[in-house]
C-alpha cells in the first residue's frame, strides 16, 4: 500500500511541526477544521480533491473521490437553497410566523405569503443573475451525480452490499468508500471548467457570498456511510422488480443532497432506465422550477422516492410525500427510503400509509466496520504510527487476535465506538498490549476534520492513531472501560467521586482550543434560520414580547442576541464539554473525549465563542443550580487567570440558558416518560441563570451584611414574574432589594415554591433565609439548616396525583404538593372537580388546604401559613420575639404575614382577596409595584441616593436587563420599556465587534473581550 492509501495518521514529524498558534505561521488546522464554508471555498476544495485523486496514480487516493462527491453535494444544496427561496430571509419571516397564524384569515394570509416567496424565487430563476446560477448549478448537479457514480461504483463492487460478507482485509484511508476508476481527464477538466465559470458568473459574490454549508446530519453526526443508501436502493429493487419504470428520486435536503444522489447512481447501476435525481424541503414544490420533470414521471406511472436521515417523527418525509400526492402521484407511488436507528425498524405513524423501504440499525454499515473482521484488517495500517520505540525497519506482527468490545446501540446524540486491545509482538519477541477505541467520525473530509482537531489539540486529548473509511482510531483512557466483559475503568483512576472535571481543567481545556483552532471570522453570525447559538438565546426572551412576538423577534431580539453572542475571539468550539466526556486519564486528572463530535453536528447551536464550551461544563453540575454556582465562578476565574480575559455577564447569562435549554432537549429526546421532570429543572436551572446575572449587576458590589429590620417579600407577582416560562426578577425587582439591602433591612422570603427554589435565590441574592411551601418549612441560608413546620406526610396524596392522567407533580416540593394539568408553558391549575374529588377521599380533606393559581394547584397542610413560616426562621435566626418591618404579597395566601407585619404593601396586581382586607396597594404592578412600596419605605425611589445607586453597566449588561425590564410593570408600562430597549439594542449594535455589525459574510470579528 502506497502513502497515499494509508490512513489519516498523526506522525511524530506532524504533531512536532504543529504551529504555536494558528494565528502565527500555518492556519491549516483552523481552517479545515472549520466545517462552515461557502461555495467558493467548497469549489476550490473540490478542485483540490480531483486533483489529488489523479495525482497518486497508479495508487490513486480514493478517499479524495468521495470528498469530492460530498463537497459537490453541499455545492448543489447551497445554490438549490438559493434558487427555490429556502435560504431566503422573507421565507425565514414567513416560517416564523406561521405558529401564530390562529384562525382563518391568518392563515389564508400565511399562504399567501408562502405563495408570494414561491412566485418571487421563480421569478428569480427566470432573470439574468437567477439564470445564470440555475445554468451553473444544473452543470454542478451533473458533476455530482458523476461522481456519485464513482461511490457506487466502487460500493457494488464489495459484496456486503449484495448481503454477503466479506473477506477481512485492510482498509486504507477511506477504503471502499469510491475505489473505482481514477477520474478521467474529462472530469477533471470538467471540474476546472466549473470553478471557472464560478469565478466569471456576474455577481456571484453577492448570490452566494453569505450562503454556508449545512453538514449533512447523516454522514457528519450520524453513523451513516454511502453503502447505506446504496442498500436502500437494493432494497427497493427487490420487490420493485420493473426496471423500466421512471424513478424521480428526491432528497430531503440537507442529508437527501447526499442521500439522493447516491441511492439513483446505485438504481442506475441496479438496471433502473429511467433515474431523476432532485432536491426539495418540505412547504416547497415537490421539484421547484421543474414542473415538466414531475409530469413527464407521473405521466409515466412513474414513482417518487423520498430519502432522508433517520426520521425522529417522519414529518418531513411526510410532508414531501404529501406534496408529491398533491402532484398526482398515488400513494402507493410514493415510496420513502429511511435507515432508522432501532434494530426493530420502526415506521412512524404519518409514514405508515406509504410503502416505505427500511434499513434496520442492525443492517447499518457501521455495524461491519466496527466488527472484529474489519478492525483486525484495519489495525495493520496504523500501529505503525503506534509504535514510535521500535528501530527504524524493525517489523512486528499481530501476536494474536485483537480483543474487541460490543458497540452499544445507535444513536442520534453520539458516535457509535467499541473498546479494543490489540496485542502486537515486535521482532525482539517483545509483546504489548495497547488498549484502544475504535469510533465512527463521519466519512470523508467530514470526518476527517476529527483527525485535524486531534493534530490541532496535541496532548489535551486523547493521541489519535488513524483514521480510515469512517473509522476512528485512538488511544484508550484508563478511566474507560475496556472490551472484556464487564471490564471497567482501571482501578484508581477516579479523579473525583462526581465524574467531573476540575474546573481548572475545563478552563485549560477551553482556552487552549481557543488558540489552537482559532478562525478568522465568526461564520454563526451568518447562519439565521438554522439555529444558532444567538438565535436560541433570542428565541429563549422572545415570551417577552408578548403577542408581539413576531413581530419584535426579528426586529430587536435577534439583532440583540447577535450582537451579544458574536465570538469576541472566534475558534472551532467544542460543543459537548458538560458530564460524561472527561474520564479519568490515570494521572488524577481527566482528559476531554468526544472532542470532534459537538461542533457541526445535527444538534445545530452554531457558534464560535469558547465561552460556550466554558457554560456547557457548567451546566450538568450535580446537585442542581445553587450548587453548582460555585463550580461555575471557579471556572470562570480559571479562564480568566489563563487569557487575562472576563467574560461578559450578558454573553454569560445568554450562554448558560441556551446550554440549559440544550441539556433539557436533549433529556427529553431521550426518555420522553422524563419529559415533565426535566421541564421542572429546565425551568429551575434557567432561573438560575437569571438570578446571577441579575445579582451580579445590582448586589455584588454591597459587601456589608445589614443588621436592621426585616422585611418579607414575596416571589411570584412580586420580586419575580413568570413571563419567560421560568420565573425571574427584574431592574426594578433588583433595585428594591439593593435599596432595602443598601439601607440596612434584612430580607427574607415568603414563597408557595419549593425548598430547593428558595436556596438557588438566597444563594444568588444572599439573603438571610426563606420560608418555602407556604410556610411549611424554613431555610436558614447562613447555617444551611432546614426547620420543617409541618409533619404532615404527603406520600399518598403524591401517589394520587402522579396516577392522575395529564397531572404533572413538582419533584421538589416535599412538605406541600405541587400539580399542574399539563407540564409545558401552557400548564394550568387542576379542575376543580379533581381537586373536590381529591380531597373529597378521607383523610385528605381534613390534612390539606387547596391554593389554586394560574399554572398550579397547590395542595399544602392545614394550619401552616406564612406567617407561621416566618416565625419559625426568625426564631431559628436567633431574633425570635421581631416582627417584620415590612410585608410584601399579592394573594389570599400571603394575608397571615400581611397582618401580622408592622406595614404591608401590595403590587397592583394584587388579589381581590388582599384589596378587600384593606391592603395598602401600589399604583402599579409587579416589580415596578415592589419598588413604589420600598422608596416610600426608605424615602425616596430605589436608587435615588448614593447609598442604593445602581452601580453603571457596560451597553451589554444594560441592553438584556433592557429586555427583562419590559414585563416589569405590567401590559400598560411595557411601551416605554420596549423604546428603551430598542434603543439599548441600538448602543450594542454600534458597539459590536465588526462581524457582528456587518451582514452576514462579513469580515472576522475585532478583539472585543474586555481585560480581566
Amino acid at each position: 500500500m502506497s502513502d497515499a492509501q494509508a490512513p489519516a495518521a498523526l506522525s511524530t514529524a506532524e504533531r512536532s511541526s504543529r504551529p504555536s498558534s494558528p494565528r502565527s505561521g500555518s492556519d491549516e488546522p483552523s481552517r479545515t477544521a472549520d466545517l462552515y464554508l461557502d461555495v467558493t471555498e467548497l469549489t476550490a476544495r473540490l478542485v483540490t480533491a480531483v486533483e489529488e485523486s489523479r495525482r497518486t496514480t497508479p495508487h490513486p487516493d480514493t478517499s479524495r473521490l468521495l470528498d469530492a462527491f460530498l463537497l459537490s453535494a453541499g455545492i448543489c444544496q447551497i445554490v438549490e437553497d438559493r434558487l427555490q427561496g429556502a435560504s431566503w430571509g422573507a421565507r425565514r419571516l414567513v416560517d416564523h410566523l406561521a405558529p401564530e397564524a390562529r384562525g382563518p384569515a391568518a392563515r389564508s394570509a400565511l399562504r399567501a405569503a408562502r405563495l408570494g416567496v414561491a412566485l418571487s424565487a421563480g421569478a428569480f430563476r427566470s432573470v439574468a443573475p437567477g439564470r445564470g446560477l440555475r445554468r451553473w448549478g444544473d452543470g454542478m448537479a451533473t458533476l455530482r451525480d458523476r461522481l456519485a457514480g464513482s461511490v457506487v461504483d466502487g460500493l457494488l463492487g464489495d459484496s456486503h452490499v449484495h448481503g454477503e460478507t466479506p473477506e477481512p482485509g485492510p482498509l486504507g484511508d477511506d477504503h471502499g468508500a469510491g475505489h473505482g476508476d481514477t477520474p478521467d481527464a474529462d472530469l477533471v477538466r470538467a471540474v476546472h471548467e466549473a470553478a471557472a465559470r464560478l469565478a466569471a458568473l456576474p455577481g456571484a459574490g453577492a448570490l452566494l457570498g453569505a450562503e454556508y454549508l449545512r453538514p449533512p446530519s447523516c454522514f457528519r453526526s450520524f453513523d451513516q456511510h454511502p453503502a447505506d443508501a446504496v442498500e436502500l436502493a437494493r432494497r427497493f429493487t427487490g420487490p420493485h422488480g420493473t426496471r423500466h419504470r421512471p424513478l424521480l428520486v428526491l432528497g430531503v435536503r440537507t442529508s437527501g443532497s447526499y442521500l439522493a444522489p447516491l441511492a439513483g447512481a446505485a438504481l442506475r447501476r441496479l438496471g433502473h432506465r429511467s433515474v431523476t435525481v432532485g432536491t426539495t424541503r418540505p412547504g416547497l414544490a415537490l421539484l421547484p422550477g421543474r414542473a415538466a420533470v414531475v409530469r413527464a414521471v407521473r405521466e409515466g406511472a412513474g414513482a417518487v422516492l423520498l430519502l432522508d436521515d433517520p426520521p425522529a417523527t417522519g414529518g418531513s418525509l411526510a410532508a414531501v410525500a404529501a406534496a408529491a400526492e398533491r402532484a398526482g402521484f398515488p400513494a402507493d407511488a410514493v415510496v420513502p427510503l429511511f435507515a432508522t436507528f432501532e434494530d426493530a425498524g420502526p415506521v412512524p405513524d404519518v409514514l405508515r400509509r406509504y410503502p416505505c423501504v427500511v434499513l434496520p440499525g442492525g443492517d447499518w454499515e457501521v455495524r461491519r466496520r466496527l466488527g472484529a473482521a474489519a478492525l483486525a484488517g484495519l489495525l495493520p495500517n496504523v500501529l505503525r504510527n503506534v509504535l514510535p520505540d521500535l528501530p527504524p525497519g524493525a517489523g512486528w506482527t499481530a501476536a494474536r487476535a485483537p480483543e474487541v468490545g460490543t458497540a452499544g446501540p445507535l444513536s442520534r446524540w453520539s458516535h457509535l465506538s467499541v473498546p479494543l486491545t490489540a496485542h502486537v509482538q515486535g521482532v525482539d519477541g517483545r509483546e504489548r498490549a495497547l488498549p484502544l477505541v475504535a469510533q465512527w467520525a463521519g466519512v470523508g473530509y467530514l470526518g476527517r476534520q476529527a483527525v485535524t482537531v486531534a493534530r490541532a489539540l496535541d496532548g489535551l486529548v486523547p493521541e489519535v492513531h488513524g483514521f480510515a473509511d469512517g473509522v476512528l482510531l485512538r488511544a484508550r483512557l484508563p478511566g474507560e472501560p475496556g472490551p472484556g466483559p464487564g471490564s471497567g475503568p482501571a482501578p484508581g483512576t477516579a479523579a473525583d467521586r462526581t465524574g467531573r472535571p476540575r474546573p481548572a481543567e475545563v478552563a485549560r481545556y477551553v482556552a487552549a482550543r481557543q488558540r489552537l483552532l482559532a478562525v478568522p471570522a465568526d461564520r454563526s453570525l451568518g447562519l439565521a434560520g438554522r439555529q444558532p447559538a444567538w438565535e436560541v438565546a433570542a428565541r429563549i426572551l422572545a415570551p417577552v414580547g408578548g403577542r408581539l412576538d413576531p413581530v419584535l423577534r426579528p426586529a430587536l431580539l435577534y439583532p440583540l442576541a447577535r450582537s451579544l453572542l458574536a465570538a469576541p475571539r472566534p475558534c472551532v468550539v467544542d460543543g459537548r464539554t458538560g458530564d460524561g466526556h472527561w474520564p479519568p486519564d490515570g494521572t488524577g486528572g481527566r482528559t476531554k473525549t468526544g472532542f470532534a463530535d459537538g461542533a457541526f453536528s445535527n444538534l445545530d447551536l452554531a457558534t464560535y465563542d469558547a465561552a460556550f464550551d466554558l457554560a456547557g461544563a457548567a451546566t450538568e453540575a450535580p446537585g442542581g443550580p445553587a450548587h453548582s454556582h460555585v463550580a461555575e465562578t471557579e471556572l470562570l476565574d480559571a479562564y480568566e487567570q489563563l487569557t487575562g480575559r472576563r467574560i461578559d455577564p450578558a454573553r454569560w447569562c445568554l450562554l448558560r440558558l441556551v446550554q440549559n435549554w440544550d441539556a433539557a432537549r436533549q433529556a427529553r429526546t431521550a426518555d420522553p416518560a422524563r419529559a415533565p421532570l426535566v421541564r421542572a429543572h429546565e425551568r429551575r436551572a434557567q432561573a438560575a441563570a437569571v438570578q446571577r446575572f441579575l445579582a451580579g449587576a445590582y448586589l455584588a458590589d454591597l459587601d456589608t451584611d445589614p443588621q436592621g429590620p426585616w422585611c418579607v417579600l414575596d416571589v411570584d407577582g412580586v420580586l419575580e414574574s413568570d413571563v419567560l416560562g421560568f420565573p425571574a426578577s427584574s431592574p426594578q425587582g433588583m433595585l428594591a432589594l439593593r435599596a432595602l439591602r443598601a439601607h440596612g433591612y434584612r430580607v427574607l422570603l415568603a414563597t408557595g415554591r419549593s425548598l430547593p427554589e428558595v436556596r438557588d435565590r438566597c444563594a444568588a441574592y444572599r439573603l438571610a433565609g426563606g420560608v418555602a411551601e407556604y410556610g411549611a418549612v424554613a431555610f436558614d441560608a447562613g447555617t444551611g439548616a432546614v426547620h420543617p413546620v409541618s409533619g404532615t406526610d404527603t406520600t399518598g396524596l403524591r401517589r394520587r396525583l402522579a396516577a392522575l392522567p395529564g397531572v404533572f407533580v413538582d419533584p421538589y416540593a416535599r412538605w406541600s404538593l405541587r400539580a399542574s394539568a399539563g407540564d409545558g408553558p401552557r400548564r394550568t391549575a387542576l379542575p376543580a372537580r379533581t381537586v373536590a374529588g381529591l380531597l373529597g377521599r378521607p383523610p385528605y380533606g381534613t390534612r390539606f388546604t387547596v391554593v389554586t393559581g394560574d399554572a398550579q394547584s397547590d395542595f399544602v397542610p392545614r394550619g401552616v401559613d406564612k406567617a407561621g413560616g416566618v416565625r419559625t426562621l426568625l426564631a431559628a435566626l436567633g431574633d425570635g420575639t421581631a416582627v417584620p418591618a415590612l410585608a410584601v404579597g399579592d394573594t389570599a395566601a400571603d394575608l397571615p404575614l400581611l397582618t401580622w407585619a408592622r406595614r404591608a404593601a401590595a403590587p397592583a396586581n394584587a388579589a381581590p382577596a388582599v384589596v378587600a382586607a384593606g391592603v395598602p396597594t401600589a399604583r402599579r404592578p409587579y416589580q415596578a409595584g415592589l419598588a413604589g412600596i420600598v422608596g416610600r419605605l426608605i424615602g425616596h425611589r430605589p436608587g435615588g441616593c448614593p447609598d442604593c445607586r445602581a452601580p453603571g453597566h457596560p451597553p451589554e449588561v444594560r441592553a438584556l436587563l433592557a429586555l427583562l425590564a419590559v414585563p416589569e410593570a405590567g401590559r400598560a408600562g411595557a411601551a416605554p420599556r420596549l423604546a428603551a430597549l430598542a434603543r439599548a439594542t441600538a448602543r450594542v449594535r454600534a458597539a459590536a465587534p465588526p462581524s457582528a455589525a456587518a451582514p452576514p459574510g462579513g469580515t472576522g470579528p475585532a478583539d472585543g473581550e474586555r481585560p480581566g
